[in-house]
């Protein structure tokens, strides 16, 4: 449905995204992640019509709509947006925001698209409230039902969590999935926010310096980052240094671990092993004794920062009905099923 070749996208002089590629079939959702200033929401102003493409071309549904010497208009290119300030009439009611676009069709079939699609939101029965009466979650919903109602090839939502609480985020961002796919919709969203990224989308590109450094499932990117940058943007985690000892082990202070190990590395070579919080296991019975520094309690859980024998320090979380004081000394094991090394 979109896919995005090799596009350079420049302001003037300055490069802003260079030589970037994606592609997504129908009704897959996809993310762009990344901090302020990456050029992830460059990327979406072109796609939308919005920027010029200095080199490449942006192909939707077999149709060439950007390249260096041709563009069709953005009102052509058949795609929604949702913004982050919701960007409602407030002269009208909910259901007068979601047939907005709608005004070309027949009264009859404009009014029973409208009540679909407040069914598909959950706001059934609201559509004679306006935006002002509603909640941020609500307001987003029927943003999103607006940019559904002309049944777009394509949806792009810029931050489109950004203003609401962090609970609120979090299960918005669940539920529009949701909304998506029993739609049918093929979306890109831009976030800075991994939660959201990996609660939304099937696949997601982790930008930086305008170029996306690894376009994978949130899985693979949490379990097999392709280089430093992305193991250190995704999730939490330390590195510790280790030595490779053979074509599948690697040693590092907890103990040996036989994996796969995804580097090309000779044996005695040293490398720099990637600890997430979710590989050590508290365990009263190990040899292993760490020294806990820190602690954040996060309801089910304690994320403990560990001091061990050698000063390093890694990352654990434990049920919180372990609650270990600050000093104490617990015993701990690693369980690693992905390694996650590079080179030193």
């Amino acid at each position: 449905m979109l896919n995005v070749q090799d596009i350079t996208l420049r302001y003037g002089a300055k490069t802003i995204v260079e030589a970037l590629s994606f592609h997504l079939a129908e009704g897959e959702i996809g993310c762009l992640l990344g901090a302020s200033g990456c050029g992830k929401t460059t990327v979406l102003r072109a796609i939308a019509g919005f920027e010029p493409v200095a080199h490449g071309r942006i192909v939707l549904a077999g149709v060439t709509v950007a390249e260096s010497v041709a563009s069709v208009p953005p009102e052509a290119r058949q795609i929604g947006m949702v913004f982050q300030d919701y960007a409602l009439f407030p002269h009208l009611s909910i259901a007068g925001n979601i047939g907005f676009g709608l005004s070309r069709m027949p009264r009859a079939e404009r009014d029973a698209r409208v009540a679909e699609l407040l069914v598909l939101v959950g706001l059934d029965g609201q559509g004679g409230r306006y935006p002002h009466e509603l909640s941020g979650g609500q307001q987003q919903r029927v943003a999103l039902a607006r940019a559904l109602a002309p049944r777009p090839r394509l949806l792009l939502l810029d931050e489109p969590f950004s203003n609401l609480d962090v609970e609120l985020r979090e299960r918005l961002a669940q539920d529009v999935r949701a909304i998506l796919k029993a739609a049918g919709t093929t979306a890109v969203l831009v976030t800075h926010d991994q939660h959201e990224a990996f609660a939304v989308a099937d696949m997601v590109g982790v930008m930086a310096g305008g170029q996306i450094r690894q376009w994978a499932s949130p899985y693979q990117l949490y379990h097999e980052p392709a280089d430093r940058f992305v193991a250190d943007f995704i999730g939490e985690g330390v590195f510790l240094p280790g030595r490779v000892t053979g074509s599948q082990c690697v040693e590092i202070e907890l103990g040996q671990i036989c994996r796969i190990v995804p580097i090309h590395c000779c044996p005695d070579c040293e490398v720099d092993v990637l600890i997430r919080p979710d590989d050590i296991q508290h365990d009263d019975a190990s040899p292993i004794q760490a020294r806990v520094v820190a602690k954040a309690f996060r309801g089910a859980e304690f994320l403990y920062t560990l001091e061990l024998a050698s000063g390093n320090r890694v990352l654990s979380l434990v049920p919180s009905h372990h609650n270990h004081a600050i000093g104490e000394m617990i015993g701990i094991q690693a369980e690693i099923d992905h390694v996650i090394a590079f080179a030193r």
